[in-house]
């Protein structure tokens, strides 16, 4: 078996353990020093291994350690969220804190999560979800002292049916409890750090797209360049849930690989590896512009891997990083492990991206390649096939019309994003100097939003499954699972050198 073949077997078998000991670490906490324990029996395991020299017990004792390291993570974890002495006040109660995230109106109200250091007066650790008045003025880094009420986060039943893990949800995103009807006493200037200067720049940026654009345009072009929802109507949102075109609102790694291959034809006069590496450079300058939020490095991440297996032909190369970003992720996050709905629709998209994208396209090979024709109903046929059973578990709809729609659109995204981009940097300037780039972005937006109402509007456009059960996704993901696998062989068997 050449070098290749083993070294992918060793990093998926690393991958794989590490995110099941933080599975089975968070599932069944054994504590620190059964684990230490489990260390030094996987140390010694993994020596004995490498002086035997016979792969399988070499990988046996590799997922051995990955296990141990994973659970040994998961224990982490745990130790810091039992420091967390928040959850001991519920009820009515003052806080002070320091505002750790960048607060979104949503709804009637502006959340922010708060990091404790008081309650009633009293020291105290842990992480609050606040619910501030819409009209509060508050940002990130400020240090904050409010009244309200304390309460645990509950899962809920969601539109289609099946129960939302709320509390795991806060849990991923690092909060413990909810302060409701909270009220600010006093809210002080935050220190300088590089993210408060993130989070302002993306705040000036917004209100200059603001100045230029009418609702609901504007609300769709915050959503394309920086994933935020918070002024699209409920009415559009589910039109373009309905078109299968929501990706583009969420900016997930879909809409950001497409986005990646417009400026790869831009950067197209010079060497493939050039292309890649200025690419990849424009994205993660892009994330830094629009204040790095946890969804949007996530997508970065998914479509620079996604541009890895596009653009190097290279589905084996291109597998391996998306474990390793996966299990990185993980690590660095162990609640994504329990349900993380973004999470898990990220990844599962671009492994099916990987796998299925060569096969489906030797099939549509009598499509175009111009303006991308080709490529577009390849990737959306490719993540549709892989992510649908996810998408019907956790949103119950499933979308018959996505791969017109989206040939549609995401030719003109990569326009969108420069034009919006162009016009809220040139309207710092003034309205009258962005205007040119302006009108050109407003036309597509326009054209965006005509495409997702017509196609709800369309009969059979979409269906909704009500309570889509898990044992049922569990059972579809293992002959699909299989399928994406065999596909995935046949195609980096193809590819791999003789």
């Amino acid at each position: 078996m050449d070098s290749t073949r083993s070294s992918g077997a060793f990093l998926y078998t690393l991958c794989i353990g590490l995110a099941a000991g933080v599975l089975c670490g968070l599932a069944l906490p054994i504590g620190s020093a059964f684990v230490a324990a489990c260390l030094s029996f996987a140390a010694l395991f993994l020596l004995c291994g490498f002086f035997i020299r016979h792969k399988i017990v070499l990988l046996g004792a590799l997922m051995c350690a990955a296990l141990v390291l994973g659970a040994l993570r998961a224990d982490l974890f745990l130790y810091k969220e039992a420091v967390d002495t928040i959850t001991a006040y519920a009820g009515k109660a003052e806080i002070a804190g320091t505002i750790a995230n960048d607060p979104e109106v949503s709804g009637y109200y502006l959340e922010a999560a708060i990091t404790v250091n008081k309650v009633n007066g009293v020291p105290a650790q842990g992480t609050a979800l606040a619910f501030l008045p819409q009209y509060v003025k508050a940002y990130y880094g400020e240090k904050i002292t409010a009244t309200g009420k304390l309460e645990a986060p509950a899962a809920f039943m969601g539109d289609n049916g099946n129960t939302f893990d709320y509390p795991n949800y806060l849990r991923a995103e690092g909060v413990s409890m909810l302060f409701r009807d909270a009220k600010p006493e006093s809210i002080r200037p935050a220190d300088f750090s590089i993210s408060a200067a993130l989070f302002y720049a993306k705040h000036a940026f917004d209100a200059s797209l603001e100045r230029i654009f009418p609702q609901p345009d504007v609300s769709l072009l915050e959503g394309i360049l920086l994933g935020q929802r918070r002024g699209l109507a409920s009415d559009i949102t589910a039109a373009f849930v309905a078109a299968g075109l929501i990706h583009i609102v969420i900016l997930s790694g879909y809409s950001m690989s497409v986005v990646s291959e417009g400026i790869i034809r831009a950067f197209g006069f010079l060497p493939r590896r050039a292309q890649i590496i200025f690419t990849a450079a424009c994205m993660i300058l892009f994330v830094l512009m629009t204040g790095a939020a946890a969804t949007t490095v996530r997508a970065c991440a998914m479509a620079i891997v996604a541009l890895v297996a596009r653009y190097f032909k290279r589905t084996s190369l291109a597998m391996r990083s998306l474990a390793a970003v996966a299990a990185g992720m993980v690590l660095y996050n162990p609640p994504l492990i329990l349900g993380d709905a973004s999470f898990f629709a990220s990844v599962l998209a671009t492994f099916g991206l990987i796998a299925f994208s060569p096969s489906i396209e030797k099939m549509l090979h009598w499509l175009p390649e111009r303006f991308d024709i080709r490529s577009i109903i390849t990737s959306t046929i490719a993540v549709q096939i892989f992510a649908l059973p996810a998408l019907l578990y956790f949103t119950g709809t499933v979308s018959f019309l996505s791969v017109p729609a989206n040939l549609l659109v995401l030719p003109l995204l990569p326009v969108v994003m420069l034009g919006g981009l162009l016009s809220g940097l040139l309207g710092f300037a003034g309205r009258a100097v962005a205007i040119a780039p302006a009108i050109v972005t407003d036309f597509v937006l326009k054209w965006i939003l005509l495409v997702a109402r017509v196609t709800e509007a369309l009969p059979f456009a979409s269906k909704t499954v009500t309570a889509f059960p898990l044992w049922l996704t569990v059972v579809v993901y293992i002959p699909l699972t299989m399928l994406a696998l065999w596909s995935y062989r046949r195609n980096a068997s193809r590819q791999r050198p003789s």
